[in-house]
């Protein structure tokens, strides 16, 4: 059919690229995939940079179970698709592929892949009916038995790190009570310094030193406040001085 179809395009006088592209689009909506994809694969030869057309090509191949081919065919496409679109065809390829040839870890990350695409809730249908079909494909299929080997090495050693997590918060813990305990008996030696500064007496305030001036000064005031009569005379006439 597909040689039939080479030849009915030889014949024709000379389709352009678009006319190509509109009869291979319509024998793909009418699921005649196989010569979908010979149109496809004719344009890409003549096209090679207009990634829209290894799109198209490698959605006939995934129709036609050809994952493989698909999903290398995928990888090339780099721009005039968009980044969702593109996201979404390759995360579905995936999944077909890794269900085909019973890979367990690829099932599983395609359905993450899946998941995050939807998470933004603006997926298409097709991605929720490909993400429940692998969900459902996982519940139906075992691990293999090194993975299941992995996932518990990978728990124990998560047990570890939550042991050795809290064996740090109990000595953090012990070291923040030794810090209390050391600032309470500094607390309280500063409680006790302060009680012996109270009970120590205080000495006599200091008095400076008079000068010659101010002793004389200070008799005198003395001399001209004093009795008479309190007085005693001394030799000459002279005051010997108060009387006790």
């Amino acid at each position: 059919m597909i040689l039939l179809l080479m030849i009915a395009l030889q014949s024709a006088a000379n389709p352009t690229p678009a006319e190509l592209a509109d009869m291979a689009t319509d024998l793909f909506i009418n699921e005649q995939f196989s010569e979908s994809s010979a149109i496809w694969n004719e344009l890409w030869s003549r096209m090679p940079h207009r990634s829209r057309i290894a799109y198209n090509l490698a959605a006939s191949m995934f129709m036609m179970d050809s994952l493989s081919a698909a999903d290398s065919t995928l990888m090339l496409v780099s721009d005039g698709v968009n980044a969702d679109t593109l996201a979404s065809a390759i995360a579905q390829t995936d999944l077909a592929l890794a269900i085909q040839i019973e890979d367990y870890g690829g099932v599983e990350s395609a359905v993450s892949t899946l998941i995050e695409n939807i998470s933004d809730g603006q997926s298409p249908d097709c991605e929720r009916i490909a993400l429940e079909a692998g969900l459902n494909w996982l519940d139906n299929h075992e691990p293999p038995e090194d993975q299941n080997q992995d996932q518990q090495d990978q728990n124990e050693d998560q047990q570890d790190q939550n042991e050795d997590q809290q064996d740090q918060n109990e000595e953090q813990q012990d070291q923040n009570e030794d810090q209390q305990d050391q600032n309470e008996d500094q607390q309280d030696q500063n409680e006790d310094q302060q009680d012996q500064n109270e009970e120590q007496p205080q000495p006599p305030p200091q008095i400076d030193e008079m000068t010659p001036e101010q002793a004389q000064a200070i008799l005198d005031l003395i001399e001209e406040n004093m009795p008479q009569d309190s007085i005693d005379v001394g030799k000459a006439g002279r005051p010997s001085g108060p009387v006790w």
